[in-house]
């Protein structure tokens, strides 16, 4: 079996900033983005807060409803050189390296969008990167997402699925993440460590003497 080392993005490879938060700016910047889809993504929220779907607000893609697919990429490649790339640890690509001279496969998983998570997977010459799809109709993006949701809970099945997939033994194998909401995904590795840790996560990690480190 295979041995990996999965890597959060946000807060972790990155710190202190929310890629696609970068990203949604420098769209807005270039009037790509307008006001008129900050109200489209309000009113989505606020008509499904009362049926709790409004919990899942980070499933909302609804400011890029209507967007072609392919110019949305395209911003996101140039986004990424000029707005993200600098945000990039030094520190953790180091430690990519080092783990994939040791023979891990290196896995990206994040919640941010699965064209931002490729130019991090080429970025850090990952092997494999999984991010969120969004959901493509006519070239244009509807605003849904396409599959699973790499975030919190959802992070558990993109991991217990590439597990099977690829033969990894997660007992032996890494993941390196920085918030709480995290752990439900990091206890399925022999090796958890909390990076950059927020406060509960902190916590959690000495409790549970779980490696801590800063990116």
């Amino acid at each position: 079996m295979k041995k990996a080392a999965i890597f959060d993005i946000d807060g972790t490879i990155i710190k202190n900033i929310s890629s696609e938060r970068v990203f949604f700016r420098f769209l807005f910047k270039r009037k790509i983005v307008t006001s008129k889809d900050l109200l489209r993504l309000a009113g989505i929220f606020v008509s499904k807060l009362f049926s709790l779907k409004g919990l899942y607000f980070r499933k909302n893609k609804y400011y890029l409803k209507n967007k072609e697919y392919d110019k949305i990429v395209s911003n996101i490649n140039e986004c990424f050189e000029n707005a993200i790339l600098p945000h990039i640890s030094k520190t953790a690509i180091e430690e990519i390296q080092r783990l994939r001279n040791e023979g891990y496969l290196i896995i990206l998983v994040s919640g941010t969008l699965e064209p931002i998570v490729d130019c991090f997977k080429k970025y850090c010459n990952a092997d494999i990167g999984v991010g969120t799809n969004l959901c493509i109709k006519d070239g244009l993006i509807t605003g849904e997402i396409d599959g699973i949701h790499s975030y919190n809970q959802g992070k558990v099945k993109v991991i217990e699925q590439l597990a099977k997939k690829y033969n990894i033994d997660l007992s032996s194998s890494t993941a390196y993440a920085n918030q709480y909401s995290d752990i439900k995904f990091m206890r399925l590795f022999g090796n958890p460590v909390a990076v950059n840790a927020t406060p509960l996560l902190r916590w959690y990690a000495n409790v549970n003497r779980w490696k801590r480190i800063e990116f």
